[in-house]
């Protein structure tokens, strides 16, 4: 266990003897960027892709996700007044975390909205709970009641109502509120009952108000210890065992500032203490730790998953940017040699209060700076949130060894075609800035909810373009209805501390019961990750035979010797035929059939397939895309067209889209050149055509999926995962024209079927 007397005593002595006596990592699995990879040995060894999960909710706390009760606010400088005060009682006892002490209206309670009780914060404060407890005073609560806040006193906002029927009665509002007066008024009709308030609290659940309630309590470093209790539950050894076992090779470790820094911006002596042990526990299992500050002083984005809502101070506070500055430094001059540690995640999720006056990427380079004065050597990552267009590229500011993170959530979520389409977008906004950029990409969080096909189709386009990922999240104790797959580990139904009441030692054993043996086996999720974990580096399919299928539906064309290139076949054969040659600098060269050499023109003239010798022109990056998809960048930085078939094709396009997408495939089934083969396809019937009531698809294919298009190219039918020949019913189709597209791993296959219904 982690406890606080290891960590004050000998942690550190432990840690730097299991550093140097135990640890599987060594100088040769440091990473760095090494153009739109990365590779250990400093950049110069393997390409490494990094595939793991984010251990969400353990150092950086999220309401929904762990249990960590709600933080009650500081009331020491609250004033409380009331209608009418009851001889021996006082407004301000309701401050003073006693039950027995009070204050009472002495006199029964009336349907109007005479009986009011009232505080008053002296400034505004964020809350979202409110609570009003009458304690040991039986039968005193309201019978009704009416909640209301201002910011001035003068103009009130109904916020909540209700009817009491216990003396302690706990409000969850409908919104997050800043203000400064909150104003209670006793509606309901019982002659015969006082109204008293024992205890006023209002909460806010968040991770700086949750630690700062704690630390009301039982001070900074007591606050420390007591969430060592949840922090020790929440990951162990043997979640680490577990995440290694599904074949990951990373962990991504978000931390909330607070973990690392004092209230006044001095840095914890133990502040260190839970990174040092997952770095080394990870270190011993040969997985990387990415550190991902998720929630920085002042508020980075204002919202309450990064630890602090509302507020987004940071951009404008030099306060807080130094806290900030001082945070990194101190982690960089820590772990500058470490290369378990894969990078430095700056900043999760950064979205200015002012991007135009304060960019993002203004101080993403303040940061960038200060690490590299310490550390020039690890990786730093830049979030590209909410898009790339938020930030700028490496060359701007010089920035050397950066990856970008990209974090994938379409709240869309029960829409599979909307789910479908947006993976396709941002697969594709990845490899164009991947390549543009020349940077590797992170794509840091993501989740596809209860799709397992659309999990697959994203992790294979991730994995296509060796960009590493980390799903979001491990675990959660949360129970969703319908199922979104948060959690590899989740229904923890456990009740969380009341961190206002409950005694430390309480608080302690409630969290105790977060341990993952408490939780549920999402077994599901882990079936639909666990086979994308351990795929091997992606690389052009060197010494194959391929052909290329245009947007358009048509295939690639050499057009011979002297001919501009085309993207105008029905089918391929011959000309549609291409040799993918290794040109020995991670790129390739395309020999067509007539035994000479595809060339870009530089992009000056039509694509034309006659040389006879590999030059620059001839040489292309063959950027894969997902399983069957795939663009060519020419060597003048610029992309292949097919020109949608119309005209001649070019090598002129900044950016990937539509036409300069690309099915590819092998017609000798993936295996190398073999010329009696090479022509060879699983042949693929689908009949009849016009079909009224059920379609026949006739193939020996062993793992297919079969897509239905309309003619708007909306997605009516999509059937993963299919064996062989099937009947397909088509009684709930419309009648009219069909595109049928049957892929599998390296064929597809497109139909047009007219339906009669």
């Amino acid at each position: 266990m982690k406890t606080r007397i290891t960590k004050l005593t000998i942690g550190m002595i432990l840690w730097l003897f299991a550093w140097n006596s135990q640890a599987q990592f060594d100088a040769s699995d440091f990473l760095k960027a090494n153009g739109t990879v990365l590779r250990n040995n400093s950049g110069t060894g393997d390409t490494i892709n990094l595939r793991g999960t984010n251990l969400g909710s353990w150092l950086s706390m999220e309401y929904w996700m762990g249990p960590l009760g709600k933080g009650s606010l500081d009331r020491s400088q609250w004033v409380a007044s009331a209608y009418k005060t009851e001889v021996g009682t006082n407004p301000q006892n309701v401050f003073d975390r006693d039950l027995t002490t009070h204050w009472s209206n002495g006199e029964g309670q009336r349907r109007n909205k005479n009986q009011y009780f009232m505080v008053d914060m002296q400034e505004n404060v964020l809350f979202n709970r409110v609570s009003f407890e009458a304690g040991t005073h039986t039968g005193e609560y309201p019978a009704s009641y009416e909640i209301e806040v201002s910011e001035d006193g003068t103009n009130w906002e109904l916020v909540s109502s209700g009817s009491g029927n216990t003396e302690n009665i706990f409000v969850q509002l409908p919104n997050i509120y800043y203000k400064r007066y909150v104003r209670i008024n006793q509606t309901g009709m019982d002659p015969g009952s006082d109204w008293s308030i024992a205890e006023f609290n209002l909460f806010m659940e968040d991770d700086f108000r949750i630690r700062n309630s704690l630390i009301l309590r039982y001070g900074e470093d007591g606050m420390d210890a007591l969430l060592d209790e949840f922090q020790n539950a929440w990951i162990t050894t043997k979640d680490l065992d577990s995440i290694q076992a599904m074949g990951m090779n990373m962990v991504r470790v978000p931390f909330y500032w607070m973990e690392i820094m004092y209230n006044d911006g001095s840095i914890k002596p133990h502040g260190f203490d839970q990174l040092d042990w997952i770095i080394s526990e990870c270190s011993q299992r040969e997985m990387y730790v990415i550190l991902d500050l998720h929630g920085a002083p002042g508020g980075l984005n204002g919202f309450i998953t990064s630890g602090q809502a509302y507020f987004n101070e940071l951009w404008t506070d030099a306060g807080y940017q130094q806290m900030t500055i001082d945070i990194w430094k101190a982690l960089a001059a820590r772990y500058k040699d470490n290369p378990t540690v894969a990078m430095y995640d700056l900043m999760n999720e950064p979205l200015s209060s002012d991007q135009d006056t304060y960019p993002i990427h203004a101080f993403y380079n303040t940061l960038y700076q200060e690490v590299r004065a310490i550390d020039p050597d690890h990786l730093i990552s830049i979030g590209a949130f909410p898009t790339f267009s938020f930030v700028v590229s490496p060359d701007y500011y010089g920035w050397t060894n950066v990856i970008y993170q990209v974090h994938h959530y379409n709240e869309d979520k029960t829409n599979f075609a909307s789910q479908n389409g947006f993976i396709d977008a941002v697969i594709t906004e990845v490899a164009n800035h991947q390549n543009n950029w020349n940077v590797p990409i992170l794509a840091g969080e993501f989740n596809f909810w209860d799709f397992p096909d659309l999990w697959a189709k994203y992790l294979r386009g991730l994995n296509a373009l060796n960009v590493s990922w980390s799903n979001w999240s491990y675990k959660t104790k949360r129970v969703d209805s319908p199922k979104e797959n948060w959690g590899y580990y989740d229904e923890n139904t456990n009740p969380s501390p009341d961190i206002h009441y409950d005694s430390y030692d309480s608080i302690a054993a409630k969290w105790s019961r977060f341990e993952t043996s408490e939780f549920r086996v999402n077994q599901e999720l882990k079936d639909i990750v666990t086979p994308h974990t351990t795929t091997a580096v992606s690389k052009a399919p060197i010494g194959q035979v391929i052909w290329l299928q245009g947007s358009n539906g048509l295939y690639v064309s050499s057009e011979g010797n002297s001919n501009p290139m085309t993207c105008n076949r029905s089918s391929y054969d011959g000309w549609e035929l291409f040799e993918v040659v290794d040109t020995g600098n991670g790129k390739i060269a395309l020999r067509g059939s007539n035994g000479f050499y595809v060339s870009s023109e530089n992009g000056q003239n039509p694509m034309i397939c006659d040389k006879t010798a590999i030059g620059e022109w001839e040489q292309f990056t063959f950027i894969q895309l997902g399983v069957g998809r795939v663009a060519l960048k020419g060597n003048n930085g610029k992309y292949v067209s097919s020109e949608d078939g119309v005209i001649p094709m070019n090598c002129n396009r900044d950016a990937i889209g539509g036409w300069e997408i690309f099915n590819w495939g092998n017609p000798a089934g993936g295996r190398q050149i073999n010329q009696s083969t090479m022509n060879t396809l699983t042949e693929v019937a689908l009949y009849p055509n016009p079909a009224n009531d059920f379609l026949s698809i006739r193939t020996e294919m062993e793992d297919y999926s079969v897509t239905v298009f309309d003619t708007a190219g909306t997605i009516r039918m999509f059937l993963p995962h299919q064996r062989g020949s099937f009947e397909l019913a088509t009684s709930n189709l419309n009648a009219g024209l069909y595109f049928f597209k049957i892929a599998s791993d390296n064929q597809i296959t497109f139909r047009k079927i007219l339906i009669n219904n």
